[in-house]
């Protein structure tokens, strides 16, 4: 598990937070049941372990819905909407056994249908369209060493996220969401076993990460380094991407189904992917972040966004 590194205020104020969510994710949720999801996609509520999850998921088989666009389809559902790209319904090893301990057990997730992912992180542009409309409103506008246009939005809450995305499912009729962790692991990965979507070790010509020094960088535009296998651009680097899963330091009972585990009044959300501010071992594919869903936004978050198919 990774804690934030860029503080808006002191030090002091980010090692409370990193005692509280240790304590709090520590000790393990209070289970209820409750969605706090209010569209179509991969969410659930989470449970006690579930002996079945595993079972379900092997007898679960991949399959496109009839008329799903094809894999590796891009679209855009309206003019100010971000390009998306059709993932592949399949299986993966989701984690990694020489990772952090949230990163284990590794277990295997199977993808039932193709959804479509943001082929970038959301821009600045993209999140602007949403304000102008007044369906997002964000509560810290820095818009840090004029990051505007095509770079990745950042100082954006878990929750503001949210409101994008239901701002343009209610734009569009579509059902556009946060991905859940497992979906995003599972589209990062692109079909790969190892560290990063690119193999083994990354260089600085593949990705945006730090070079050593903390706080010296920033974000780049979207799409500024080679896409991975399916077409997604910047799923290692740049910024860290708010996923819709409540932060549980183990795989121990996680779904087996690529859904969401979510629980009431969860302390932490996930992040994945990395930002500009981390080494290389802090981008892999496996890695997890856990950040208050609502805590006073850092330069490093934004998101990419999901939308199932019908």
């Amino acid at each position: 598990m990774r804690y934030p590194t860029a503080c808006p205020t002191t030090w002091a104020l980010a090692a409370v937070l990193a005692a509280a969510l240790a304590g709090g994710v520590a000790a393990g949720p209070t289970v209820q049941g409750q969605s706090d999801q209010s569209g179509d996609g991969a969410i659930r509520t989470a449970e006690a372990p579930s002996h079945s999850d595993s079972a379900a998921a092997r007898a679960a088989e991949p399959q496109a819905p009839p008329g799903a666009p094809a894999p590796g389809t891009t679209f855009r559902d309206c003019s100010d909407c971000p390009e998306m790209v059709v993932v592949p319904a399949g299986k993966f090893m989701m984690g990694w056994d020489g990772g952090d301990a949230d990163e284990k057990p590794v277990h295997e997730v199977v993808i039932a249908k193709p959804f479509a992912v943001g082929k970038f992180e959301v821009t600045y542009d993209e999140f602007g369209a949403c304000e102008a409309d007044g369906g997002c409103k964000r509560f810290k506008d820095a818009h840090i060493g004029g990051e505007k246009g095509r770079r990745p939005i950042v100082d954006i809450t878990w929750g503001e996220a949210r409101s994008y995305t239901a701002w343009l499912s209610k734009k569009t009729g579509k059902p556009y969401r946060l991905l859940s962790e497992a979906e995003w692991e599972y589209a990062a990965r692109a079909g790969t076993t190892t560290k990063y979507a690119f193999g083994d070790t990354i260089t600085h010509d593949q990705a945006n990460f730090s070079y050593g020094k903390q706080g010296e960088g920033r974000t780049k535009e979207v799409g500024s380094y080679a896409p991975n296998a399916w077409g997604l651009y910047d799923v290692h680097g740049n910024v860290w991407e708010w996923v819709e899963d409540c932060y549980i330091g183990t795989y121990q009972g996680a779904p087996a189904d690529g859904t969401a585990r979510i629980f009431p009044n969860c302390p932490a959300r996930v992040a994945r992917g990395g930002s500009w501010d981390y080494e290389a071992g802090d981008i892999r594919s496996s890695i997890r972040y856990a950040l208050k869903p609502d805590w006073w936004p850092i330069d490093e978050a934004g998101f990419r966004l999901a939308r199932s198919l019908e």
